[in-house]
């Protein structure tokens, strides 16, 4: 896949355009297309590039489900830290109500009857989270 980043303002130096001609970007190779990009250099000006891709040859593109986080990845992709995961399951408990003969009984208190629920890996009480564990996707077919 070739691309080249071309400045279209017409007011950049032709050093800094000839710096994004000679440094081509990486994309993945199911991306074919043309795109506006804007820079802001100082924070004060907006700078106009684009984005040309051309793929020479359309491979189709064999993805994979990951065992760990159910996600459909590339293999030609695949690094140490793309893979998110928890180790454990997502569960709680209740806090229980009970009268103590004693005082300090659990039955009156604004937490009593309430579901906990976390990850058991890490504590993390937000189901959504990311993942507290990072390796690279491992396949069904590995």
């Amino acid at each position: 896949m070739a691309t080249q980043i071309c400045c279209t303002d017409s007011s950049i130096g032709s050093h800094d355009a000839t710096f994004f001609r000679c440094n081509p970007v990486k994309l993945h190779p199911s991306i074919g297309f043309s795109a506006q990009i804007s820079r802001l250099p100082n924070h004060r000006t907006f700078r106009n590039y684009s984005v040309q891709c051309s793929v020479e040859e359309s491979k189709p593109v064999n993805l994979r489900t990951c065992k760990q986080c159910k996600t459909q990845f590339d293999p030609s992709l695949n690094h140490p830290q793309a893979c998110r995961f928890h180790t454990a399951h997502f569960g709680g408990e209740t806090k229980r109500k009970f009268e103590s003969v004693y005082s300090g009984g659990t039955m009156n208190t604004p937490e009593s009857g309430k579901v906990f629920q976390y990850w058991h890996c890490c504590g993390s009480e937000d189901p959504f989270d990311l993942g507290c564990t990072a390796s690279p996707h491992s396949s069904y077919d590995d």
